[in-house]
């Protein structure tokens, strides 16, 4: 007897790439491994040519048991010995860059085997690209491509061309269908739209990109694939959910604070001005050129506040 097939949770025909399990669906194993070298080959636009890949364990441990471990989504060698580190990150984070530094330092300083001569080990080159659903800098939106290399500040030279950044800020990529015209332009569709695609658009005519839309249909997957997918489209919501609610709690702190702070302002200024009525009563007062009695009609004082000026 069949088993039947889990219920699918709300979507569209193709998978939601910017899930944890979709995206290792389509860019890891063997299987798969071309889909990640033509990603890579699009990306560094003749910088270089992969034609293979190894995949690497995704664990990266420290050089004792206290360092934390470090978990990458995906982490490849080439021919050349050249170092991948893939990572699809959905939310931003506090210290996002300190943390994408720290990781590649970690690959580099365990390159050494301990008891390596450092002027006799030469090290890899070593490229991060992270695949982003969020802006690295809110003021910055015009760019969809970051490129970052250590570069001499007055020359503008590369100091060092071994370590290499690449981000993806797929929320800046704002282009219209009929805006694509780039092989990079067509990933970025893909990273966007595929979950909401009726069927492979006529201007993705790379091959890559009908292996990607077959593998990524939901009719294709089997029972345990299926349950696997909606576990990762559950947990991709609860999280969604949950930082949705931390940014609604937040505004609201946000609100309450400025309006405590305003309501301060605003007694601050109805003190002051109190201040300077009653300066000014005192003053009058003073030179005799007013009753008391005038002196609380003209500034709405009562009789008792006057005489005690």
């Amino acid at each position: 007897m069949e088993r039947p097939l889990p219920e699918l949770l709300p979507g569209g025909r193709y998978i939601d790439i910017l899930t944890d399990w979709s995206f290792k669906r389509i860019f890891s194993g063997e299987s798969n491994k071309r889909n990640l070298i033509e990603l890579l080959n699009d990306l560094l636009d003749g910088e270089k040519r992969i034609r293979h890949l190894v995949y690497l364990p995704t664990e990266e441990l420290g050089g004792n048991s206290e360092q934390r471990r470090i978990i990458f989504d995906l982490k490849c060698i080439d021919d050349n010995g050249e170092i991948f580190l893939i990572e699809m990150q959905r939310v931003a984070h506090r210290n996002f860059r300190d943390r994408t530094v720290f990781s590649t330092s970690r690959i580099i300083s365990n390159h050494y085997a301990q008891g390596d001569d450092y002027h006799d080990t030469e090290l890899p080159e070593v490229y991060f690209i992270g695949i982003l659903d969020f802006h690295m800098d809110p003021a910055e939106r015009e760019h969809y491509i970051r490129r970052v290399e250590l570069t001499d500040r007055d020359t503008g030279k590369v100091f060092y061309h071994k370590l290499k950044y690449i981000f993806l800020e797929l929320v800046n990529f704002v282009k219209k269908d009929e805006e694509i015209r780039t092989d990079m332009d067509q990933w970025f569709w893909l990273f966007k739209h595929l979950h909401g695609a009726d069927q492979l658009p006529a201007f993705m005519r790379k091959k890559v990109f009908g292996r990607i839309f077959n593998i990524a249909e939901i009719a294709n997957l089997t029972t345990e694939e299926l349950m696997a997918y909606n576990a990762s489209i559950q947990a991709k919501w609860d999280w969604d959910n949950a930082v949705s609610l931390a940014e609604e709690r937040a505004v609201e702190k946000a609100l309450e604070q400025e309006r405590a702070k305003t309501a301060k302002l605003l007694e601050k200024e109805r003190a002051q001005a109190e201040a300077e009525k009653l300066a000014t009563a005192r003053s009058i007062k003073e030179m005799g050129v007013l009753t008391n009695q005038q002196i609380v009609e003209k500034f709405n004082l009562s009789l008792d506040v006057v005489e005690g000026l």
